[in-house]
Formats: C-alpha cells, structure tokens, sequence
C-alpha cells in the first residue's frame, strides 16, 4: 500500500514541480518583451535638411539630421556612419568617398563628398548610439 502511495505522489509532485518553474519564466519574459516594443518605437532615421532642391554634381557638402520616425524630433545622437554609392546598370555600384563630422546642432552632421557624375545615388546611414540604433537610405538625384 505505501509503495502505491509513494508511486502516486513522486509523479504528481514532479508535476507540481515542473509547472512552478514555467509559471516563473513566463513571469520572467513579459518586461523583455515591452523594452523591445519601447525601443522599437524611437527608431531614428536620418534625414537631409541641406542643400534643399538640386544637388550639384562634384564636391558638395550635405547636412544630415537625426530624427525620430515617428515624431520627426531631432535626436542628439554622437555616431553617424554614412555611405555613398551610385548604382551602375550590368556591374558593380560607384562609391564616394565620405567625409564625416558633427555640425554645430546637436543631431546633425556635415557630410562632405563627391559626386562624379549626374544620376540617382544613394547614401545609406547607419546609427548607433548608446541608446538609438538605426539604418536608413537616403536617395539623391544628382545634377
């Protein structure tokens, strides 16, 4: 008769067990999740303020600002890192090079480069600052 007793309760006990312990973890996740949907939501993208209208072929110097993608306010962010490419049809894309520093608003950087010949470039910015982190492509027609 014990031994029936002791083979019902081991198993129902490792239940009991094994059920507690998923409650926890499930307690455990929730906050993770809501920091990812937080963070989520302040994702910057950069953005050319300057030269409005036509951009010259040649050397140019552009002024990009960090902003916020959902109420386009200025985020004061420190890194930029920023590429410049022109897509060339049947072979490899033409890259300019980039010169890179902040300018005097805080969010902002003066980007100084070249463009070679008149057509659609692209630069593509990457963000990463201790608390944004983003990418996005801005597309130039070049005159």
């Amino acid at each position: 008769m014990m031994k029936k007793i002791i083979v019902l309760i081991l198993p129902l006990s490792l239940l009991i067990v094994a059920c507690g312990s998923n409650f926890n973890q499930a307690n455990t996740q929730s906050p993770v999740t809501s920091e990812v949907e937080t963070r989520e939501e302040k994702t910057p993208k950069a953005v050319l303020v300057n030269p409005q209208g036509e951009i010259p072929m040649g050397e140019v110097e552009l002024i990009l600002e960090v902003q916020d993608s959902t109420s386009g306010k200025v985020i004061p962010v420190e890194n930029l890192d920023v590429n410049s490419t022109m897509p060339m049809p049947g072979g490899d894309d033409m890259i300019s090079k980039i010169e890179i520093e902040p300018a005097a608003n805080p969010g902002q950087f003066k980007v100084k480069t070249n463009f070679s010949m008149a057509g659609t470039w692209h630069l593509d910015t990457k963000i990463q600052d201790a608390n944004y982190q983003g990418e996005s492509r801005i597309t130039l027609e070049v005159k």
